[in-house]
């Protein structure tokens, strides 16, 4: 045979059998023991390190709400509420921002400072006339106080705003207990 020929034979034959071992190799079962409980998928990140990062995007741009929203939901889950609010009130400074005003009247509130959640949330209610969101939180807050004709208001307003949304919910949830 000519060894031309037998070259253009045994070059796609040796192709096709290391391509059938590898596949064979990929596709054979695994013997590996497999843990009872597996490991999470994704590591979770580095508050700290998450924090320096974004620290160092802010220098770039210091009034980035979601740079500032992220950090004061790290602040908060460590515990560090000034810290949050620190930076919630810069990110409430852009009233574009509903989200920051939202958080910052939530995060008042939380500390104590009724009256500076009552100013906060007002001010996105007023910025933002169909925030459900501040709508029910301006309800909840007044209904706490005991000012149901307020609560009511504000209760009314959410659920027309957005009755299907979970605020809108909690909003139709209120009337109907202030109303007995």
């Amino acid at each position: 045979m000519n060894q031309r020929k037998l070259g253009s034979i045994l070059i796609p034959v040796a192709v096709g059998a290391t391509i059938l071992l590898t596949l064979n190799f990929f596709t054979r079962p695994r013997t590996i023991p497999r843990p009872v409980a597996s490991a999470p998928a994704v590591v979770p990140p580095n508050p700290a390190h998450e924090k320096a990062a974004l620290e160092e995007q802010l220098k770039t741009n210091p009034k980035h709400a979601p740079i500032l929203l992220r950090l004061a939901e790290l602040e908060r889950a460590a515990g560090r509420h000034d810290a949050a609010m620190d930076y919630l009130k810069r990110a409430s400074g852009d009233t574009k921002s509903e989200d920051a005003l939202l958080e910052l009247g939530k995060a008042l509130y939380e500390a104590g400072d009724i009256d500076g959640a009552l100013r906060e949330t007002k001010r996105l209610v007023d910025d933002h006339p169909n925030n459900v969101d501040g709508l029910y939180n301006l309800g909840a807050i007044y209904a706490n106080r005991n000012q149901v004709d307020l609560a009511r208001q504000f209760w009314t307003r959410a659920v027309a705003a957005n009755a299907t949304s979970e605020s809108g919910r909690k909003a139709r949830d209120g009337l109907n207990q202030i109303g007995r």
